[in-house]
């Protein structure tokens, strides 16, 4: 007897496929399939009866081989959910979620003594063991192979809470049988991580499954090892270069439904666990969770849906949270608790506007005298300082010193910028390198002057003022080489680097115990940004940065130049009145009817040949015409012009995100099918500009 299958192709296909098999298994299987001569993944999401197919049984493809692990009903919903707002094809959301078929055949930890290890050679070191006795305990089975394949034992060290962290740990886990979402909303340093690590370990102790999201794969590391010695095992971690038998052994275990913790950047919240009680969403306001390349979607949000598809704990964790998630603190639909000491008793950083329209430096500086005094003064005192800007590179446009035309990408409408260490011109766009010896396209010359400031040239002029100090670039530049970033971190806790000169990357959860002053070279470098949200960027970006000076012992400081001194967000950082920058930021919101009050879907229309653009465009108007949509637009990006495509921007603004996929979906029903290759969409865009 056969039974028939619609199966979804991990692949750009949005409707299930039919296929057969002569057992009967459960949906949500993961499956083997032939497809278009080849073996493809897919997974199973309803049987079909024989009578309601419509084209010749016969014809149908068996499916060559199932996986005992499924995928249950709470994470398929939630797939299915992802698809249908992101308007992501759902054989992609399975694709990004899963990745690939579990393999079945991996090698078993070895078991002893209670403790698990992941190879002979850890339990023989552990236990000062030499090879006979190991082979005697293998026989004597003392030492067994076991299913398990995540590490942890027993505590290594207790968390320790204090009054105030105690407090929410108790509000938040009375709340353990059901689905909640919580804000931790705690002041740098206040001790949030040792929080949520008290969540994850009563959790594990409960046999329930954990999710750590965090914004970059880059703080993986340091986090991983903060969990390691409290937890005595390293947890599952999970990002793009993992190799195939680490995902498998991770997707073994979640559809297994073992106690276990993972990490990982965004793309870990699309993991099929089948016992998830908790997720932690780690510096929530950051914009990294929104996925801004191929398929568009948030997951900080889609957290807040897993946790009540599984009926779990969420956990926002933030320093700055976003504006949405304290409106909604504010509307109740989040429970928000605040930790507002600083867990070493340390006074919160004294902040100092420095105008730059009075105390200018010299012509080919860009430090004022008050940051070179107060730097001193801390580095003779053995501090360590931090210069902030967020710019990566040398200097972030090259000119012909004849005719002043910038040089600028072939593929994109952007300038080039010079990275002095390789020598290389490059796009932050599309990532091409180009040669520093260029010819002027205007007027021919061959010669060029940098314009403005990078992170190189900030050290050029960090090590000019402070010699004899060692300095160091904290960039996602440097951070790339795991080798590198170890001996960062190990000169940096050695007091070996008195000077970080960082990008944004600094900010995120790093802690330097001797960091005394931080210097932000640039103030207004965001803030004037056409992007609605600007302002909110600027203010998150400056706390957290902020935060990294006087963790432990004396108050640290912070001095910031700028040349806007009077612009009220600067007022609110120096008086750290958060709330007061929030009250005005938000009322500005609601009287231009953006985010949190409305709901904003972004239409981009992307062609390599601009007569077709303009093309697709008038289609556009025309259905939104036709059907009466109200459809914004359209306008150029940004930048008009990227990775060799043109891009043409259209909007919907409603109140609902109902009213959102309403208008969309009318849309694309209407538009001609070999047109809808060329349109992203993108729910909730970060930026509208």
């Amino acid at each position: 007897m056969s039974y028939y299958y619609e199966v979804i192709p991990l692949s750009q296909i949005n409707e299930g496929l039919t296929y057969k098999l002569d057992q009967s298994i459960p949906i949500g299987s993961i499956v083997q399939i032939p497809l278009r001569k080849k073996t493809a993944t897919g997974v199973v999401l309803s049987e079909c009866k024989v009578e309601n197919i419509t084209f010749d049984i016969k014809k149908i493809l068996k499916i060559q081989k199932a996986s005992p692990h499924i995928i249950n009903q709470e994470n398929l919903n939630f797939y299915q959910y992802l698809s249908s707002h992101y308007f992501i094809d759902l054989g992609m959301v399975f694709k990004m979620a899963i990745q690939q078929y579990p393999d079945g055949q991996l090698k078993s930890f070895l078991s002893y003594k209670g403790k698990i290890f992941s190879s002979q050679k850890e339990l023989i070191k552990s236990f000062e063991l030499k090879p006979k006795q190991f082979k005697e305990l293998l026989e004597k089975k003392e030492i067994r192979l076991t299913t398990k394949n995540f590490l942890f034992d027993q505590m290594q060290k207790e968390i320790k809470l204090n009054t105030e962290q105690q407090k929410i740990f108790d509000d938040i886990w009375q709340f353990k049988q059901g689905f909640k979402t919580h804000l931790i909303d705690g002041v740098t340093g206040s001790g949030k991580t040792e929080l949520y690590l008290k969540l994850i370990e009563k959790t594990l102790i409960q046999g329930g499954q954990s999710l750590v999201l965090l914004p970059e794969i880059a703080l993986t590391e340091e986090w991983t090892k903060r969990f390691k010695s409290y937890f005595g095992c390293e947890p599952f971690i999970w990002h793009s270069k993992q190799t195939r038998s680490q995902k498998s052994r991770v997707l073994q275990s979640l559809l297994k439904g073992e106690p276990c913790v993972i990490v990982g950047a965004r793309s870990a919240v699309l993991l099929p666990f089948k016992n998830l009680q908790m997720i932690i969403c780690d510096e929530e306001h950051d914009s990294s969770y929104k996925q801004e390349e191929g398929p568009r979607y948030h997951a900080r949000d889609m957290a807040i849906y897993k946790a009540k598809c599984s009926n779990s704990i969420c956990t926002l964790v933030s320093a700055s949270p976003s504006l949405e998630s304290l409106f909604n603190a504010e509307n109740q639909k989040i429970t928000a608790h605040h930790l507002t000491q600083q867990f070493h008793q340390t006074a919160l950083p004294e902040i100092s506007i420095i105008d730059m329209n009075v105390h200018r430096p010299s012509s080919k500086s860009w430090i004022s005298k008050e940051i070179y005094d107060e730097t001193m003064s801390v580095l003779k005192n053995k501090g360590q300082v931090l210069f902030f800007l967020n710019r990566r590179g040398y200097a972030p446009t090259k000119i012909c010193v004849n005719c002043h035309t910038a040089i600028q990408c072939q593929h994109c409408a952007v300038n080039l910028v010079y990275h002095k260490k390789i020598d290389r011109l490059i796009c932050h766009h599309c990532s091409s390198f180009y040669d520093p010896q260029q010819i002027c396209k205007m007027c021919s010359a061959d010669k060029f002057i940098s314009l403005g400031i990078g992170l190189e040239r900030l050290q050029e002029e960090v090590i000019r003022l402070f010699p004899g100090f060692q300095s160091q670039v904290f960039s996602s530049d440097t951070l790339s080489s795991k080798k590198n970033k170890k001996q960062m971190m190990e000169k940096i806790f050695q007091q070996e680097t008195n000077l970080l000169i960082g990008s944004q990357i600094i900010g995120k959860s790093f802690h330097f115990p001797n960091l005394k002053l931080v210097n932000i070279i640039d103030g207004d470098s965001s803030l004037f940004s056409p992007d609605f949200r600007a302002m909110e960027k600027t203010y998150q970006l400056l706390q957290q940065v902020a935060g990294r000076s006087g963790r432990e012992g004396e108050r640290g400081k912070v001095l910031i130049q700028t040349y806007s001194p009077h612009h009220p967000i600067f007022q609110s950082i120096k008086d750290q009145n958060r709330d007061n920058f929030i009250r005005n930021e938000l009322d500005r919101r609601k009287q231009s009817h953006l985010p949190p009050f409305a709901k904003i879907a972004q239409l981009q229309l992307v062609h390599p040949h601009y007569p077709e653009l303009r093309s697709l465009c008038l289609e556009f108007l025309e259905i939104s015409k036709k059907l009466q949509l109200g459809v914004l637009g359209p306008t150029p990006s940004l930048i008009p012009y990227k990775k060799n495509h043109y891009q043409e921007n259209f909007y919907f603004k409603e109140a609902s995100y109902a009213q959102l996929n309403s208008k969309i979906s009318k849309l694309l029903s209407q538009l001609s099918p070999k047109n809808k290759r060329f349109l992203h969409i993108d729910i909730d865009p970060l930026s509208i500009a």
